[in-house]
């Protein structure tokens, strides 16, 4: 059961993938990736901080020139994240240098389902979780007096 709570963040995430977004504007529920041009940076950094390369969250609103995020993570521009508790903020549409949506990915899905497998077969292959075919059939009869006697 630990096992299965431990991969689980990893299943989720390995699911989904990151798309270019090739409308206009995002629209409310959507979960984006938005990667900031500088003057985004220079915009955003009183309410995401200094040198931030991207912010991720899902779209609580958008109007014609901004969009206001629940922010879920900030990416540095040395790469390094933080993770965020849905607080909001507004991001003006001049900030955004590109803007991709959290897609299902099926490729993905496939890869990891496949990979776990494979794991889980070689642990079963390789510890006592399962009977030996081999053995006594599982007989509790007592061993007989030295020499067959």
């Amino acid at each position: 059961m630990l096992l299965a709570a431990s991969l689980a963040p990893a299943v989720l995430g390995g699911c989904y993938a990151y798309t270019a977004y090739v409308h206009d504007r995002p629209s409310p529920g959507m979960v984006v990736e938005v990667t900031l041009n500088d003057r985004g940076r220079v915009l955003l950094e009183e309410n995401v901080g200094p040198e931030i390369w991207s912010v991720e969250g899902a779209v609580a609103s958008a109007g014609d020139s901004s969009f206001v995020l629940q922010v879920r993570r900030v990416t540095g521009l040395d790469r390094n994240t933080t993770r965020w508790g849905g607080e909001e903020v507004m991001v003006p549409m001049s900030a955004v240098r590109e803007l991709r949506e959290r897609q299902f990915s099926s490729g993905r899905t496939v890869l990891l389902a496949g990979s776990l497998t494979a794991g889980l077969v070689g642990l079963i292959a390789t510890t006592s979780i399962v009977g030996s075919a081999s053995g006594d059939g599982g007989s509790t009869n007592p061993p007989g007096p030295p020499g067959g006697q």
